[in-house]
């Protein structure tokens, strides 16, 4: 993804090229949410401004001028911001807050993203199991904030030639995510997923996934753990996040799985983003 020329800081427009984060900005660092942009939409900007508010309250925090009336004034900053960098297309946005001097900061940078719009990859992912570290139930678990710790260190491990994406453990041995992403297996008709019991992220996605599988009459369940050996018996196996949207997994060691269902849930997720 290519960076925009100007980052929005507390309202100004400031060339990247000029920008440094300050030590107190370092210091006072709170979290980064992202949210991706087709065009002049943003999908799941509901779910974003409940995680940013979440997120606040977490840290005893609140910032109304930017969240209130339905998060107008961050909507419109956020506009300014792919208007000023010229990205009429499809983006990320990145939303960076942090506390300096006893005050709430924030700023907006946005980048490039190749797609213009969610679509179904081509090209299958392979994946594989990362067990270096193994990640803990908390009560911050479901969230990036208790999750970005393991895919940062997910992240600087190299990958075997033939994966593309890791699957994180919890520490009982149970797969429960890919880096950043919710992980679903399809057998049948019926979804298995991981739970937040289990120490599993849950992406603002989740609640439109569960409704296209109820639309499909897929029956979905939480209830077990997830186990490579579900992973070889599964026949469909996909990623989700807000970000890249649906992407179908090809291949986890000697297994190979193929996208039909997957294109049907794809659509739907589209086709409601889209409404």
């Amino acid at each position: 993804m290519n960076e925009g020329t100007y980052i929005l800081v507390n309202g100004s427009f400031v060339p990247m090229a000029e920008y440094r984060i300050s030590l107190k900005e370092s210091e006072g660092f709170l979290f980064t949410e992202r949210i991706r942009a087709v065009r002049s939409a943003f999908p799941f900007y509901r779910e974003m401004l409940e995680m940013i508010k979440q997120k606040l309250m977490i840290f005893n925090q609140s910032f109304s001028e930017l969240t209130e009336n339905d998060g107008a004034e961050l909507k419109r900053q956020m506009e300014r911001t792919l208007t000023k960098n010229k990205h009429f297309l499809g983006s990320v946005l990145s939303l960076r807050f942090w506390i300096s001097d006893h005050k709430i900061q924030y700023s907006i940078q946005s980048a490039k993203h190749e797609n213009a719009g969610y679509g179904l990859n081509d090209k299958g992912l392979y994946v594989a199991v990362f067990d270096t570290i193994r990640k803990s139930v908390s009560s911050l678990s479901n969230t990036s904030l208790g999750s970005e710790i393991n895919w940062r260190i997910a992240g600087n491990y190299p990958k075997d030639v033939a994966s593309d994406e890791f699957l994180l453990l919890n520490t009982d041995g149970q797969i429960i995510e890919a880096v950043g992403a919710n992980v679903y297996l399809i057998k049948g008709s019926r979804i298995k997923g991981a739970s937040i019991y289990h120490g599993a992220y849950a992406d603002i996605s989740k609640p439109l996934m569960l409704s296209i599988f109820n639309k499909l009459q897929l029956g979905y369940s939480e209830k077990d753990e997830i186990t490579e050996q579900d992973m070889k018996e599964a026949d469909e196996i996909f990623l989700v996040n807000a970000i890249d949207g649906i992407r179908w997994v090809v291949g986890f060691e000697g297994k190979r799985y193929f996208n039909n269902t997957i294109r049907k849930i794809n659509e739907l997720f589209v086709r409601s983003l889209l409404s």
